[in-house]
């Protein structure tokens, strides 16, 4: 969850709203700035690296996070602390291994290179509940029809009442124009009508052919059954994906994430979503202006920090489907293809009136990132814009390691 950014507009957006009650769309740049510290900080029950993200609010009109790489980070426990450094834009990985264990009581701890020290409430770790079920199930929304994501937690909670999502899709993506030939240039010769060049075909890469894209979540993703009359998670709906995205053209992975949450965490969650999770109702829903977490500083109660120090347990599931398992039709590509002809024999010319598709051919196929080569045929060559004949240009061609075919 990216809360700098998200809170760092809503924050200084809401002062220019009610200064100037605005109806309309309006050039905002910042005045009066003041800089708060914006903390991201979810220490799990997993034996892993754990990770502290520190930063600071930025300006409107930037967007680039302000980060202090010489603060100092450690997570304390009444037996133990735990040292993290900083490996870059503001993030502090844990020197070591470790998992927050029940009844243990954590705190984090944070001194700026200038000398400002911040404390947070001492956390303990929450109960534990599994995700018991992940699947995908054909349904419909305002997009259409398409498929929802949904997750069911076990029936055995042991007093986890407060849950929190978040999740990370992964895409299979295949090149539909792709060939195992292309075309070298060389030799080029000339100006203007009079340039030649020598057009030669070579073997193509195999591995611009299949690609890999991943997003991760950044909305907030809250289920609370501290109010259901069945004490569990029951087809909690996670993402809905409609059957004409393109992520569902080739192959779709989607590991979901459940954290188990204190009612603190929960509170502050919820209200930072209500504040401003949907970037679209900024300007028209509730503007309380600041939500205080359980971060502060030393030096003054007064001041403000943003953030929140969490002490959760997690558990996780992925899952593997394709448009077909829902008999949709093949979705669209993510880009519209058109396959060009281009004669390398016409040059040219005013009357009678003829394009110069020997100078456009060479324009395309040494362009940053060149036209891909479909076929050719005497001096007539089919070409097509790069992302539809090398997945590579727009996305990763190295298959993740827990990718299922």
């Amino acid at each position: 969850m990216k809360l700098n950014k998200l809170y760092t507009h809503i924050f200084l957006l809401f002062g220019f709203c009610f200064l100037f009650n605005c109806t309309e769309e309006i050039q905002l740049s910042t005045e009066n700035f003041k800089n708060v510290l914006v903390v991201e900080a979810t220490i799990t029950d997993e034996f892993k690296t754990q990770e502290v993200k520190v930063t600071s609010t930025f300006l409107l009109e930037s967007d680039t996070p302000v980060f202090d790489a010489g603060a100092s980070v450690q997570v304390a426990t009444s037996s133990k602390t735990y040292n993290f450094h900083h490996v870059g834009e503001g993030v502090f990985y844990s020197d070591e291994q470790f998992q927050a264990i029940k009844d243990e009581s954590y705190k984090l701890l944070i001194t700026t290179s200038d000398g400002k020290k911040y404390y947070s409430n001492s956390e303990v770790l929450a109960p534990k509940a599994e995700l018991e079920n992940l699947y995908a199930e054909l349904g419909s929304s305002e997009e259409g029809s398409g498929v929802y994501v949904l997750v069911d937690s076990n029936n055995d909670l042991d007093g986890a009442a407060f849950f929190r999502y978040e999740y990370e899709e992964t895409y299979k993506i295949v090149s539909p124009y792709f060939r195992f030939q292309d075309i070298s240039i060389s030799n080029i010769q000339g100006v203007s009508k009079e340039r030649t060049y020598d057009i030669d075909i070579v073997e193509r890469p195999a591995d611009q052919q299949n690609c890999y894209s991943t997003n991760t979540s950044t909305e907030i993703l809250l289920m609370s059954v501290s109010s259901l009359s069945e004490n569990r998670v029951s087809r909690f709906p996670i993402k809905f994906i409609s059957e004409n995205s393109p992520f569902l053209r080739d192959r779709y992975s989607i590991l979901v994430k459940q954290y188990v949450q204190s009612a603190d965490a929960n509170n502050f969650y919820k209200i930072l979503k209500e504040l401003g999770g949907d970037s679209e109702s900024v300007f028209v829903t509730n503007q309380p202006g600041f939500v205080q977490g359980n971060i502060f500083s030393e030096e003054s109660l007064e001041e403000k920090v943003i953030g929140f120090f969490d002490v959760s347990t997690v558990t996780s599931k992925r899952i593997y489907f394709n448009y077909a398992d829902f008999n949709f039709v093949l979705p669209p590509y993510y880009f519209d293809c058109e396959v060009r002809l281009l004669d390398y024999d016409k040059v040219g010319s005013v009357d009678p009136y003829q394009l110069d598709e020997r100078s456009i051919l060479l324009t395309l196929l040494t362009d940053n990132p060149p036209f891909k080569y479909i076929s050719g045929f005497g001096t007539l060559y089919e070409i097509v814009d790069p992302e539809c004949g090398d997945c590579s240009t727009f996305a990763s061609n190295i298959k993740p390691e827990f990718w299922e075919d």
